[in-house]
């Protein structure tokens, strides 16, 4: 601590020469000027330490008074360190330009870690956090670990917990999935309130299990979407209900299809990513590496990025766009593709129109004729809840 004040405070190493240097000494100390690392060369010569406010105000005369010579050796200090590089400009400059660089890595995000869950789960995390901007680069600072936790859950239902903690300057993110069940149909409505169960689409009534209510519709009836099938009377109406419900899809066999297919042209863009930002190169097309390269108006693109480190852990490395130009052509099929064809996107129009909780009763397909086309007709009867609460 004392070294560190003296070095604050400036101080100077001298040597003294004469008949009495002892008496210089003697001065020095009876004038209470601080005095250290005091050695002696020989019986007429000495060399020391002092303040360098002290020895401006108090040495000339205690030299003249003890018959000395005083020959400064060394200036130490913070002024006499600023003074010696005031002629290096450069150096001084690049010294305060490194140390803020310095201060501003270390209070930055240099890599985000995120474990748990699945690919999908992870993939959609990184998405999220990109949006709220947090990423590589951003302040430690400015990121409120708990905060971000509370989006990142509310955002993603499949999740039953989400950890955000800082670790140096890595963000490490802790996904956790759980079970979750699905709220019933039509609870939109407070359980005090007065409200009747309806049915959500067109349908006929395979089971009714009435808690509360009185039921106003038969089972075994049809019932329209929009009808009151158990009425409250005033009160909270209960019920499930289990409904017939058909779908049906069409889908008109054709002959000809539009497909995109690749032109066989590729272009390759780099960029450099430094602390969250990235750089392209420039695209000017007088540059050596953009010539020959056309825009493309339609293509299908690769997007890659490699961070340096041994896991990706430093905040810079490049990104790699590949682009691959496409075209739409239209190409012939023979019946027999163009009727899989037509199979498979009603089909899938189908399964895609079915709930995920009804279970499949019988289904049915076929290819009809009708005004000089062919149509793949596909069809499903299923069972799945279609009460719904709504107000009297």
């Amino acid at each position: 601590m004392y070294r560190f004040m003296s070095y604050i405070q400036n101080y100077v190493e001298i040597k003294i020469t004469g008949e009495q240097p002892q008496k210089f000494i003697n001065i020095c100390l009876r004038r209470r000027l601080a005095v250290w690392r005091l050695t002696r060369i020989s019986d007429h010569e000495f060399t020391l330490f002092l303040l360098a406010g002290d020895f401006k105000k108090n040495v000339r005369s205690a030299a003249r008074k003890s018959h000395v010579k005083v020959k400064i050796l060394k200036k130490n200090g913070l002024i006499y360190t600023l003074r010696r590089y005031r002629a290096r400009k450069t150096l001084l400059i690049l010294s305060v330009l490194l140390t803020a660089l310095f201060c501003m890595m270390s209070s930055m995000v240099w890599s985000i870690r995120i474990e748990g869950g699945d690919a999908a789960d992870r993939l959609r995390t990184q998405s999220l956090m990109n949006e709220f901007g947090v990423k590589r680069g951003s302040l430690l600072s400015n990121i409120n670990t708990k905060a971000l936790a509370e989006q990142l859950l509310l955002h993603q239902k499949n999740l039953s917990w989400v950890g955000v903690q800082k670790r140096g300057m890595t963000l490490s993110v802790q996904l956790e999935e759980g079970t979750f069940y699905e709220e019933k149909t039509g609870e939109t409505i407070a359980a005090g309130e007065p409200c009747n169960i309806a049915v959500s689409k067109d349908c006929l009534l395979y089971k009714v299990t009435v808690e509360q209510g009185t039921q106003v519709v038969s089972t075994g009836d049809t019932a329209l979407a929009g009808q009151i099938v158990v009425s409250g009377e005033g009160k909270h109406a209960k019920a499930d209900i289990l409904g017939c419900v058909w779908y049906r899809t069409e889908v008109e066999v054709r002959s000809e299809t539009e497909i995109l297919r690749p032109t066989g042209k590729t272009q390759t863009l780099h960029s450099l990513l430094l602390f969250g930002l990235k750089i392209d190169a420039p695209s000017w097309k007088w540059l050596p590496w953009n010539w020959g390269k056309e825009d493309f108006t339609s293509y299908d693109s690769i997007y890659s990025e490699n961070y340096a480190g041994a896991d990706g852990s430093l905040p810079f490395g490049t990104a790699t766009l590949i682009k691959r130009e496409t075209k739409w052509e239209t190409v012939s099929l023979t019946e027999e593709e163009a009727k899989i064809k037509a199979r498979t996107e009603a089909e899938s129009a189908l399964d895609a129109a079915i709930p995920d909780n009804a279970q499949i009763l019988r289904t049915s397909a076929s290819f009809v004729e009708r005004d000089g086309k062919t149509y793949y007709t596909a069809s499903a009867e299923v069972l799945e809840p279609v009460g719904i609460c709504v107000s009297p």
